[in-house]
């Protein structure tokens, strides 16, 4: 089969994921932080036509730049405005991530390496439901992409735009903090003059975005990260230990089962991280390789975040196992041109791992299309997920005229 085959293959496969994906747009909305607060803390901003403080909801002080656009969906079609908005970041997510492989891939591994993941659990679920994570990560991507842009180009347009995009993920999710010092050592690596000056430059045009939310929670609350503080004084109830030394000294005793952990958890991500973990100590020193290591260091960075920061989720350090996806795809691309007899055996793999996530989906989307022929009523659908936990969102939000 020809290059241009497999590409127009490629594309066919990635264009029926997300049609399948696209099906979940049409359910009713069944997220659990999408009917706790992103959901009530929308309709309050609609009602009161700008932020509001709601006392119950410590999130409605969170930073709030990709719920805005969730605003707008919500707007125009209440519920289901927000699942397309959704969706939309999900394709703008695999978008950018496309473009950034690109750097280092061929079109054909590129277009492999977004079907991968499409497929991720996180990606395929938020894509049709209100959480900002996806945004966050798609923030994240399109700012490495350009900060790669500036490498090569040392302008300040790329600079300006890869400051613009962080400082988006810095106004969505408080935690971005923690991969501020990350993209100012990348400014910093990348700057062939004038480093202080990028990094002032790069600062500055992070803190357009988020300040206006920062600056809400403080007159507010009297504290600028209120609900990141507030969430840090549950660690007993999201991380299971009180005592944060006693979480940090738990996380790091079982930090080797990480990898397993990541492959084999609720959120799966892909069976390819630990099947071919030997080529990282096979290539490490690619590692240090300097188009590679920016991105390692990157992915290094935010696979800490997400086994150090409780809850443990992809979903919060999303964008790093996209590059973590990227440098394993250069592996392969090196063991092939080394042992061309290693070809079908990394795509099999590639193949069994894009199967096994889509698994799930398939059944999902059997129970979605239970409802959306009719054979179900609403609540009838709605009464799947009641778990103990969900319940009360449901019926508050969903439920409320009939029960």
């Amino acid at each position: 089969m020809t290059s241009q085959r497999i590409k127009y293959l490629l594309c066919f496969v990635l264009a029926s994921i997300w049609l399948s994906h696209l099906l979940q747009v049409f359910v009713p909305e069944t997220g659990f932080d999408a009917l706790w607060y992103h959901l009530p803390v929308v309709e309050a901003i609609a009602r009161n036509g700008g932020l509001i403080y709601l006392p119950d909801l410590y999130q409605s002080v969170n930073p709030l730049f990709a719920d805005l656009f969730f605003l707008i969906g919500f707007l125009i079609a209440k519920d289901f405005g927000t699942k397309v908005i959704a969706y939309l970041f999900g394709l703008f997510l695999i978008f950018g991530s496309y473009h950034l492989a690109k750097k280092f891939l061929s079109t054909n591994w590129s277009l492999l390496l977004i079907i991968l993941v499409s497929t991720f659990q996180v990606v395929a679920w938020q894509s049709a439901s209100f959480y900002v994570d996806v945004a966050k990560a798609a923030f994240e991507v399109f700012s490495l992409f350009f900060l790669f842009n500036f490498k090569r180009s040392q302008t300040k347009k790329d600079l300006w735009l890869a400051g613009l995009f962080f400082s988006a993920s810095l106004a969505t999710k408080l935690f971005s903090l923690f991969l501020l010092p990350v993209f100012l050592f990348l400014v910093y690596l990348f700057s062939v003059k004038d480093k202080k000056t990028n990094l002032v430059i790069f600062t500055l045009v992070s803190l357009i975005l988020p300040m206006p939310f920062y600056s809400f929670a403080y007159f507010n609350t009297g504290d600028a990260f209120y609900s990141f503080n507030i969430h840090t004084n549950k660690l007993l109830e999201i991380g299971g230990h009180e005592n944060k030394l006693i979480y940090l000294r738990e996380t790091l005793r079982y930090f080797p089962l990480s990898l397993p952990a990541l492959t084999l958890a609720k959120d799966y991500v892909a069976i390819i991280f630990v099947i071919f973990l030997p080529l990282i100590y096979f290539y490490k020193k690619l590692l240090t390789h300097e188009r590679i290591f920016p991105i390692f260091f990157f992915s290094l960075a935010q696979y800490s975040l997400w086994w150090f920061l409780p809850p443990q989720s992809t979903r919060y350090a999303l964008s790093g196992f996209i590059t973590l996806t990227i440098i394993y795809f250069i592996f392969f691309k090196f063991t092939i041109k080394k042992h061309s007899s290693f070809f079908w055996p990394i795509i099999v793999s590639i193949l069994l791992a894009i199967s096994i996530n889509l698994a799930p989906r398939i059944i999902v989307n059997l129970r979605s299309l239970k409802y959306l022929s009719g054979q179900q009523t609403k609540a009838e659908y709605l009464e799947q997920f009641y778990d103990g936990s969900i319940d009360r969102n449901i019926k508050e939000w969903h439920l409320r005229a009939t029960l």
